[in-house]
């Protein structure tokens, strides 16, 4: 990038990208706090995460405006480490991190960025409405977490995403609110409301121990003769590369949807992401923190603030590590319910709506590509299996397509939509994984059949069998979804 191009993306937008990066930092709290519980580590040490790559990649990342932090889906890769090694060998959990920062600088220096041009629309759409799904079912949680208090919450998440719908307008009559988020309104006043009238609402601080602590930090070096035993060796390396390959996918998603929302693809370079993401991890690594990748719910909440530049992420991280370190009891006075609201107006922008509302108006196959990869993420919690199994659907089915054989391929579809109505058969007897194939034969079956029916020259016959074909797959792997929620 040229240095007029580099300090155009550092200022700008300087006013957006300060209002950005505040209140992404607020976005990034109950996310982390709750992915690092849930892996089984002090939550200090994902807002460590956060506060490393919000500023690292602030510097070396390739798409300015993405927000990368401690994400669950790279996080969550550690939980089977963490409860085998954290209280006798917590280097094995820092190495592995290490490593996986070594490994995605590799792949940036092996130009593996540009590889996200070739994914398919259908697959981003997948992409980002399971991300969405996700975002929904995790704030769901949330306001679900304190039953005594629910109603209130309620009130108050509705308050707030009221809040943040109706500013905008407000900003009309009064032009010089125009440069103030309306995500960060709704977050002073329903916290002011909280604290004032002391109401017994969760808060940030009813999540877990947000207190530093400097114990883990060189662990690594610590510890150094433990690293290259058999034992750590044969446990770090899977679970690295798997952290490096799922932050990457995350990571290149999320800059093609902010390259493709601010129509500024001359600021994007995602080798230099991939290389940047590998820095910051081993940093991470080193100071005894989680891994992370970019974050598409915390980019939007960003980018609807008015973040697109370098300094959104650096002002994001800055403001953190002071609220973190020199105002931490402020820090966990801050209501869920605050919270919540930012993230499911973030959660409505990031859902792909003409994917569903307009989806008559693109193939068939592309509408159950879509389909499947949202059932993959919103059923393992992973984008990167989600995105696998729609990448792997799409270019089988751009195969059979080549083929031109319109009787094989309803063959195909028949043979995957009998295996759907067994996978039902069998689900009944609460085997919920069993549902989950059923629902995946149904939707490729249906693709499949579509692809015969609509875009291959065949008969009459054949275009009869694959639009009956067509219809039960489409019932049957409906079906499936249903009983693997239901069982």
């Amino acid at each position: 990038m040229s240095l007029s191009k580099e300090l155009k993306s550092w200022f700008g937008n300087i006013g957006g990208d300060v209002w950005g990066g505040l209140v992404t930092t607020f976005a990034l709290l109950p996310e982390t706090i709750g992915f690092m519980l849930a892996v089984g580590v002090p939550p200090y040490l994902g807002l460590y995460t956060c506060i490393c790559l919000t500023i690292v990649l602030s510097f070396t990342g390739g798409r300015p405006g993405v927000i990368t932090a401690g994400a669950g889906s790279t996080a969550m890769i550690l939980v089977n480490m963490v409860a085998n090694y954290w209280d006798t060998h917590p280097e094995y959990i820092f190495a592995a991190v290490v490593l996986a920062g070594i490994i995605q600088f590799i792949l940036g220096v092996c130009r593996f960025g540009n590889l996200v041009k070739y994914l398919p629309q259908c697959v981003m759409n997948g992409f980002v409405n399971g991300l969405a799904i996700l975002i929904f079912i995790s704030q769901v949680k949330l306001i679900l977490r304190d039953m005594t208090t629910i109603v209130e919450m309620l009130i108050l998440v509705a308050v707030g995403v009221g809040i943040i719908v109706a500013f905008p307008l407000l900003k009309k009559v009064a032009p010089i609110l125009k440069s103030i988020p309306s995500s960060l309104i709704a977050i002073i006043l329903i916290t002011a409301y909280v604290i004032i009238f002391k109401r017994p609402v969760l808060a940030i601080s009813d999540l877990g121990s947000i207190a530093p602590n400097f114990q883990f930090v060189g662990a690594v070096f610590t510890n150094f003769g433990n690293i290259f035993t058999i034992d750590c060796i044969s446990v770090v390396w899977s679970v690295a590369l798997s952290i490096a390959f799922i932050g990457i996918i995350e990571t290149m998603l999320t800059c093609r949807v902010v390259t493709e929302e601010t129509k500024t693809p001359e600021l994007e370079n995602l080798n230099r992401e991939c290389r940047g993401q590998g820095i910051g991890n081993v940093i991470c690594g080193i100071v005894g923190a989680m891994p992370g990748c970019a974050m598409i719910g915390q980019t939007k909440v960003c980018m609807s603030a008015g973040g697109r530049g370098r300094l959104a992420s650096f002002t994001s991280g800055i403001v953190l590590c002071i609220l973190l370190f020199f105002l931490n009891p402020v820090l966990g006075m801050i209501p869920i319910a605050a919270l919540v609201a930012v993230m499911l107006k973030a959660c409505y922008d990031t859902f792909a709506w003409d994917s569903v509302f307009k989806c008559k108006n693109v193939p068939v196959k592309d509408t159950m590509t879509m389909l499947l990869t949202v059932v993959i993420v919103v059923w393992t919690s992973n984008l990167a299996y989600g995105v696998g199994a729609g990448i792997a659907l799409y270019a089988a089915l751009y195969g059979l397509k080549k083929s031109g054989k319109g009787v094989l391929i309803a063959a195909i579809a028949f043979i995957l939509a009998v295996a759907s109505s067994c996978a039902i058969g069998y689900s009944f007897g609460a085997r919920v994984n069993i549902a989950l194939a059923g629902a995946i034969c149904g939707i490729c079956a249906c693709a499949a059949a579509s692809l015969s029916r609509n875009e291959i020259e065949s008969g009459p016959n054949t275009k009869a069998v694959s639009t009956c074909i067509m219809i039960l797959s489409g019932i049957l792997s409906a079906g499936s979804i249903v009983c693997m929620y239901v069982l």
